[in-house]
């Protein structure tokens, strides 16, 4: 497949098939996804520049969540909803939707990246999987473009954004040109005081992907390199034979992350799918040995690590998935409840005219609400508010059985101890 756009010919990867899979939902459909009784997803409204924007992202999804996020509507799918932005002119109507990059999975962690069904992909390419911050761009209707992280415009990482777009010209020239014709370039922003568990010597942005922002089909980097010029791209790993072999070498990496695969499927459709390496789980606490340890999970969950907790996790062990994904939808209902019951006592500090005096002499000894109002009152985040709550309410392992236990009777538990090998 060819385009020619503004004299430019880009080389799309594939066929329209491709995309089938990842519906890129209208605002109204992520609106709708929003506001079911238990959203995963929620939406982040703010002003850049004086022009409305929406971010759209997602807390505790489960892969059904992404597969049917809207049941009656069975063709939309959530694929998109990480870091969606729309962006609004001043009269209210759309002035441009931007993508960012599409969720996938790890190796074994969901139905569709179980390893009997990726391994007869044909891999096109594997690229390194970077340890930072996924950063994109945007144009306001008045021409600017402005970077971003996932979460938005009004953080360290996306000031060290645009930061590097102001200052690097290679990366405004490619980012410039990709605005220009509807294209998304997707990058990792990496950085000194940005580190997850890799150390990076400088800020900089390493190019991830090119996507057409209207299809969201990607687009291939080599074919673009005059382009991107001098602009690090995240490494093309070719060292390997065969999904086997690359997943053989990737458990002996050490310093590094994992591998992004990008691979075809039977139908011709693009595929995505990560492999972590074992030394970045377990520099990164993230060890299977915890999986009986149900008050660690608990953390991962609400740290969001608990996908890399399930992509480790042998695909033949059916019952250990459906587990962790019971307690996920018990973490996930137990926070959305909180957040309810919090709203509700600050709705009463509201009704007092935001009077902390009053109302902390009031309530300050009869509401267990009273700090996180507190909090609130000087712009803490309510979901925040909540997942601390359910995480000092399940610090201990055996609280944390209980807990469980009084939300699902069906939970099996088992000492830590009793998994290990005698020898």
């Amino acid at each position: 497949m060819k385009w020619i756009r503004n004299r430019y010919e880009l080389k799309v990867i594939n066929e329209n098939a491709e995309f089938k899979n990842h519906h890129i939902p209208t605002y109204e459909e992520c609106v709708e996804m929003c506001s079911s009784e238990e959203p995963s997803f929620y939406e982040s409204k703010m002003v850049v520049d004086g022009y409305n924007v929406s971010v759209f992202n997602y807390r505790f999804a489960m892969y059904k969540d992404f597969v049917t996020p809207i049941p009656d509507k069975p063709e939309v799918k959530a694929y998109e909803m990480r870091g969606l932005t729309f962006v609004f002119n001043k009269d209210g109507s759309l002035y441009n939707r931007y993508i960012l990059l599409e969720k996938f999975f790890n190796l074994n962690q969901v139905p569709e990246s179980m390893y009997s069904v990726v391994k007869d992909y044909k891999i096109k390419y594997v690229n390194n999987k970077e340890d930072g911050s996924i950063a994109s761009f945007i144009r306001l209707p008045n021409g600017k473009a402005y970077g971003k992280s996932k979460m938005g415009f009004d953080n360290d990482q996306a000031n060290g954004i645009n930061r590097i777009y102001k200052t690097n010209p290679s990366i405004k020239k490619l980012v410039d040109w990709a605005l220009d014709n509807d294209i998304v370039a997707i990058f990792e922003y990496v950085a000194p005081h940005n580190r997850i568990v890799l150390r990076y010597a400088k800020e900089e942005l390493i190019l991830l992907r090119l996507r057409d922002n209207k299809t969201g089909l990607h687009i291939d980097i080599k074919e673009h390199l005059d382009k991107i010029g001098d602009i690090k791209i995240a490494p093309f790993e070719d060292d390997f034979r065969d999904l086997d072999h690359l997943i053989e070498i990737t458990a002996t990496k050490i310093d590094k992350e994992g591998s992004i695969v990008t691979a075809v499927d039977k139908h011709g459709r693009i595929k995505l799918f990560k492999l972590k390496t074992p030394w970045y789980c377990e520099r990164h606490g993230l060890l299977t040995e915890d999986l009986y340890r149900e008050h660690i999970i608990i953390g991962y969950i609400l740290d969001d690590k608990i996908d890399d907790i399930l992509g480790q996790i042998p695909e033949e062990e059916v019952e250990a998935h459906e587990r962790i994904n019971k307690i996920i939808s018990i973490v996930k209902q137990a926070t959305t409840d909180k957040v309810a019951d919090i709203q509700k006592s600050y709705q009463v500090f509201v009704a007092m005219g935001e009077n902390r005096k009053d109302y902390a002499l009031k309530y300050i000894k009869i509401d267990p609400n009273f700090g996180y109002v507190m909090s609130m009152s000087k712009g803490g985040d309510i979901y925040e508010l909540a997942k601390d709550w359910v995480r000092r309410y399940t610090d201990r392992l055996m609280i944390a059985r209980d807990w469980l236990k009084k939300k699902d009777a069906t939970l099996f538990f088992q000492d830590p101890e009793d998994n290990e090998d005698d020898n």
